[in-house]
């Protein structure tokens, strides 16, 4: 067991393009089951290390928009949290500088901050939990340690790491190198050579992110440390300082942080993982036909073999279907063949420069008081 104190920090302020059109910008993945009675922010929640006296009560940085979600989801499943509001989109660095200086004004220099995406899917709480402390433990070595996850297959859709030399807590590691999407046969290669798959999910001292995001990104650290600092309490929430926000550069922790420090550590996670980006990794989630279809909700075909079919709304049929896609809502139909995934965020851009309302909000509107129709 850790002796620093660990503060759960979970991102949950994503866009919704991937999944569209059944998330988009107004009900991004995140705060969606997808067939599932609990939310991927939900999940997240429950799976995380027992709140005590090593463990702290989550900080949730979300936006403006998805505050009441990210409130009423964590009460629904007993979990009490701090909901940090951002007053724009500025990528993970921004928010992870922002959640390590909120750890260290409750916790101290030493806290160890666990942030974590809110729309990933873990099925093995249990495994995922034992990491978290094996992580902690280099952690409190002086790294900033993201959770390597085991390939399964030569995936194109996920970035890699290298582990290099072995630290002196076992089951960790320098990493040697980042790497980005690969093609596919050099993701083949990349298995060949022991890499593994970059979960976007740390564990960090608190102290040390502050300080490299300074070294590395003054401007990002300035900005998101002044939001901070000119913080007020809303309701509840902790809202960001807007002008300081609006004025910090938006860019990911792994290009801000992660892939120039000297301090960046990996552990295996032996655990089952998907960050659920594409249609493609919603489809795996079910279970196949014998003709290799997988469907869900009001759907019925024939002849048809390697479909994914999932509705929401109106009854989807299909005739002679061969590894295609189908996704319905209620307003909003997309059509693909199956390996075209990866593209769906390039068609969502395409409707919102047409200024399609279809590719931002829902026909059924989310609001703290319900919802409605338009």
């Amino acid at each position: 067991m850790t002796g620093s104190k660990i503060v759960p920090v979970i991102l949950a302020g994503g866009s919704g393009t991937r999944l569209w059109p059944i998330s988009r910008d107004s009900l991004p993945k995140q705060f969606l089951g997808l067939g599932s009675a609990k939310t991927f922010y939900q999940e997240t929640l429950l799976r995380l290390p027992e709140a005590g006296e090593s463990v702290a009560d989550p900080i949730v940085v979300t936006s403006d928009d998805f505050r009441f979600f990210a409130r009423r989801q964590a009460a629904e499943v007993g979990v009490e949290a701090t909901v940090v509001l951002e007053p724009a989109r500025r990528d993970s660095a921004a928010a992870m500088i922002v959640a390590a200086r909120i750890a260290q004004e409750r916790y101290g220099d030493d806290c160890l901050v666990l942030a974590l995406a809110a729309d990933h899917l873990v099925p093995d709480a249990a495994t995922f939990r034992r990491a978290c402390m094996t992580a902690a433990s280099v952690a409190e070595e002086g790294y900033i340690v993201t959770f390597g996850i085991t390939p399964t297959e030569p995936r194109t859709s996920y970035g890699y790491i290298k582990p290099g030399a072995p630290l002196a807590v076992p089951g960790g590691f320098k990493v040697e190198r980042f790497v980005e999407k690969p093609d596919r046969a050099t993701a083949e290669t990349y298995l060949s050579e022991g890499y593994l798959w970059n979960s976007g999910n740390f564990i960090f001292p608190a102290a040390l992110m502050i300080a490299e995001a300074e070294k590395f990104e003054p401007e990002i650290a300035a900005g998101a440390l002044a939001a901070v600092a000119g913080a007020t309490e809303d309701l509840g929430f902790i809202r960001l300082n807007k002008a300081a926000f609006l004025a910090t550069p938006a860019k990911s922790i792994d290009y801000a942080v992660l892939e120039r420090t000297d301090r960046a550590a990996v552990i295996e996670g032996r655990f089952a993982w998907s960050d659920i980006g594409s249609w493609d990794a919603v489809r795996e989630l079910g279970t196949p036909t014998e003709e290799g279809n997988v469907t869900f909700g009001p759907v019925s075909l024939l002849d048809s073999r390697n479909a994914f079919v999932h509705s929401e709304g109106p009854l989807v049929t299909g005739i002679g279907l061969d590894g295609f896609t189908v996704i319905a809502s209620d307003d909003a139909i997309l059509v693909m063949p199956t390996d075209r995934s990866q593209d769906v965020k390039h068609l969502v851009a395409g409707l919102k420069k047409e200024k399609r309302n279809e590719a931002n909000e829902h026909i059924k509107i989310h609001r703290p008081w319900g919802t409605y129709e338009t």
